[in-house]
């Protein structure tokens, strides 16, 4: 299957505007920690990476710095999947990783590195993350590139040897070895029928056990429908009660009703970033969500 996500209008493209740059002190902590202490230089970088990368791809959150905001711990469930991660026995992976911002911080939080995956479908963000944290030679996180989209929607054994983290290069590989997942700003590049099918894969890919989690976030709607896009796309929002209809339909289809049964989806509706980031023509709103096999 060809990469579905629609393309965005050059012509309504906004320039960079180095102004939106906004760290928490979380996120200032973590960088001086990692990058450099020193706030020019840790600015000067951050810039220079965000322009190569629009140039490749002028996502919105390139342009308004998310790819050095740490999204994923703003998860309700993200201590919980920490404190398995950190017991032991887990696999993580991150799709649609970027700059491998979020996977970083989760190493440093404690996870460890060698049960972490990123996996972007563009090989220039992977590369900008080395570059940005400056650690291509010592970074022990497994990065890859793979289409989710080539992965059949159907669940089959799979091969546990073929799930060792630092041997896997393909998606395929992953097939019911992952306890968990996420995926950062990546439903809502799709339309309505390709974020179903995008669920379904994800399914295929987790282990069928207690505590196995996916969990994210993108935008939302707070009445599900087709998003007034300022770029032109063709992209879907769901709502705190039509996400978790999805996720229940696709294991059922995955896996069957009694599956479907044990998932618990957890949707949340919080308020989205100003307008001046995304240049949007109304009121945007981010959904942050889990699911979990009880």
């Amino acid at each position: 299957m060809a990469n579905p996500e629609s393309q965005a209008d050059p012509s309504l493209v906004p320039p960079l505007d180095p102004s939106l740059l906004s760290l928490s002190d979380e996120e200032r902590t973590f960088l001086h920690a990692v990058i450099s202490e020193d706030d020019e230089k840790l600015k000067e970088r951050i810039l220079d990476v965000q322009k190569r990368a629009y140039e490749h791809y002028p996502y919105p959150c390139i342009r308004g710095f998310h790819f050095v905001n740490l999204m994923m711990l703003r998860n309700a469930i993200y201590p919980t999947v920490l404190e398995a991660g950190k017991r032991g026995g887990t696999l993580f992976l991150d799709l649609g990783c970027c700059m491998g911002t979020d996977v970083r911080k989760l190493v440093y939080d404690g996870y460890p590195a060698s049960q972490v995956l990123g996996c972007d479908l563009r090989p220039e963000y992977i590369q900008l993350g080395y570059e940005l944290f400056g650690d291509a030679d010592k970074c022990r996180i497994r990065f890859f590139t793979s289409d989710v989209f080539k992965l059949p929607t159907t669940a089959e054994p799979t091969d546990s040897t073929a799930a060792l983290p630092a041997s896997v290069n393909d998606l395929a590989q992953l097939r019911g070895a992952l306890t968990h997942i996420y995926t950062g700003a990546l439903f809502h590049l799709f339309d309505k029928d390709t974020q179903y099918g995008l669920a379904v894969r994800l399914i295929t890919l987790l282990k069928r056990q207690p505590g196995a989690i996916v969990f994210g976030r993108h935008q939302g709607l707070q009445e599900e429908g087709y998003i007034d896009d300022h770029l032109g796309r063709n992209r879907y929002g769901h709502s705190e009660t039509s996400w978790p209809r999805l996720w229940k339909e696709a294991f059922a289809e995955v896996e069957g009703e009694d599956l479907a049964a044990r998932v618990v989806v957890q949707a949340k509706l919080q308020e989205g970033f100003g307008r001046q980031v995304f240049n949007a023509k109304g009121h945007t709103y981010m959904l942050y969500w889990s699911v979990q096999i009880v």
